[in-house]
């Protein structure tokens, strides 16, 4: 399985996010962007996507910034993989065989394994 490279932002921003949680405020955008060392505009639209899904807020104005919201603990490595490339996938059966088929039922198997264990892992344990 392969993640887009906004879902490694993403996934990188939260962990800076969450190691900063501590020490209260917000955090801007261009120092995400330095820290990340990514684009500030591409980063900002990964962002965007993170807050509709209240994954993290955003404050306007001279002092604003983002920040992680009351219960961010429980935000799964999952849960941000879905906020910017939707359900993942590992295998395409070409074929269409169907259950019969041991190749599918195996990779479906795997697949399902993964998305568990990616369930399973807080953005907590990221910092």
């Amino acid at each position: 399985m392969k993640f887009s490279r906004g879902t490694d932002y993403a996934l990188h921003a939260m962990a800076y996010l969450a190691s900063q949680q501590e020490k209260g405020g917000k955090i801007p955008v261009q120092e995400l962007a330095d820290k990340l060392a990514v684009s500030s505009t591409y980063l900002s639209k990964i962002l965007a996507r993170l807050v509709k899904m209240k994954y993290i807020i955003a404050t306007s104005g001279a002092k604003g910034g983002y920040s992680l919201p009351a219960g961010w603990e429980d935000i799964s490595v999952y849960n941000v993989i879905v906020a910017i490339d939707g359900e993942p996938t590992l295998f395409e059966d070409s074929f269409n065989h169907g259950d019969e088929c041991k190749i599918q039922r195996l990779m479906m198997e795997v697949e399902t394994d993964m998305i568990e264990a990616l369930k399973n892992r807080r953005i907590v344990e990221l910092i």
